[in-house]
């Protein structure tokens, strides 16, 4: 299994000429994106893609997906997986194992760039992009620091209704994820532990603890 397809089983600068008052409204649009992500939930289609630089081959999977703050829940053909905002199981039908880890920045970046979204807002500089869109804001994070591992973020947010349409994170080897979201719904009713894998409804089970 690769480290793309494990992953995924568990998903967020330099346009100098844009102007100050565009780069105020940027992070405004950013900051409400962020602020309704964390006080309700969202269901939604996704489809994530991940690529690497000078290459034409991908990998892409598609499901379900259920955010909450730094919450969520991935659910694909064959694997389910639960993040509480610290912890990840990640759930293999196939072998019926569950694996847990403590994920990092980059791991959770090729699962859900949502969950990386609000931390990387704040080391960033914010601002539209040149590329231009009718229906959607198109956002560029480009990092303060070149320590970070991600060259650049962006965002498209659809105007009209707030909601997020998709993130792209680039590497600094030109790799990119590409998380698109579809059939958004807002203020979904979910409890904490629908977060967290349960045992009991996974007989026969096989828990490797990788923390």
């Amino acid at each position: 299994m690769t480290r793309f397809t494990h992953s995924i089983l568990i998903l967020i600068f330099s346009i100098l000429s844009v102007s100050a008052q565009n780069n105020t409204e940027a992070q405004k649009v950013i900051d409400n994106l962020v602020s309704s992500l964390s006080t309700s939930a969202i269901k939604t289609n996704f489809r994530l893609s991940s690529g690497q630089k000078n290459t034409v081959n991908s990998q892409s999977v598609s499901g379900t997906f259920i955010l909450k703050g730094n919450k969520f829940v991935l659910d694909t053909d064959g694997t389910k997986a639960w993040f509480d905002g610290k912890t990840q199981w990640t759930y293999v039908a196939d072998s019926k194992e569950v694996s847990v880890t403590e994920p990092t920045e980059s791991e959770l970046a090729d699962t859900n760039p949502l969950a990386i979204l609000s931390k990387f807002r704040a080391k960033s500089f914010i601002r539209f992009s040149k590329t231009k869109s009718v229906a959607n804001h198109i956002i560029e994070l480009n990092p303060k620091s070149k320590k970070e591992e991600f060259s650049q973020v962006q965002v498209q947010i659809n105007k009209a209704t707030g909601n997020l349409v998709s993130i792209k994170l680039t590497d600094k080897k030109g790799s990119t994820t590409l998380l698109t979201l579809s059939n958004y719904q807002k203020g979904v009713k979910v409890p904490d532990n629908t977060f967290v894998f349960n045992k009991a409804n996974y007989k026969g089970v096989t828990i490797n603890d990788l923390r």
